[in-house]
């Protein structure tokens, strides 16, 4: 991959996904950035969105929630966020982001490194315990 260069993003010029969890705004990924240690992407996720039971096997990740709530799991254990408040989150340990609110969840997902990142997300929300769980 080449060197990584400095990149300005406006809310005009950042690459947009809209997913049916939310729309995406990705300010850092390999493809954008050319940097593979870092990946960063705004998500504005509507009432009764989520992203289900998931990990990372090979990445960390922090979640910082810019505003709304969010019901936020690590394993087996939940809790609401809010405006502020953030989670760290190992490699390889499940989670989960739910938007139970009436009002849109935007947050903060921070991963590194963001090698593979094509392949970075291994969905689990189908297979005991976590399909009981939600």
């Amino acid at each position: 991959m080449s060197k990584p260069e400095g990149i300005f993003f406006t809310q005009e010029t950042v690459l947009s996904e809209a997913l049916e969890r939310g729309v995406h705004k990705w300010i850092s990924r390999p493809d954008i950035t050319k940097s593979d240690d870092l990946m960063v992407v705004q998500v504005d996720m509507p009432p009764g969105q989520g992203h289900s039971f998931h990990k990372h096997p090979k990445m960390d990740e922090v979640i910082y929630v810019i505003s709304g709530k969010a019901e936020q799991w690590i394993e087996k254990e939940s809790k609401t966020l809010n405006a502020g408040d953030s989670v760290f989150i190992p490699k390889d340990m499940v989670h989960a982001t739910f938007n139970n609110s009436n009002e849109t969840l935007s947050f903060l997902a921070i991963l590194s490194p963001a090698t593979d990142y094509e392949n970075a997300t291994v969905d689990v929300f189908d297979q005991d315990p976590w399909k009981s769980l939600k």
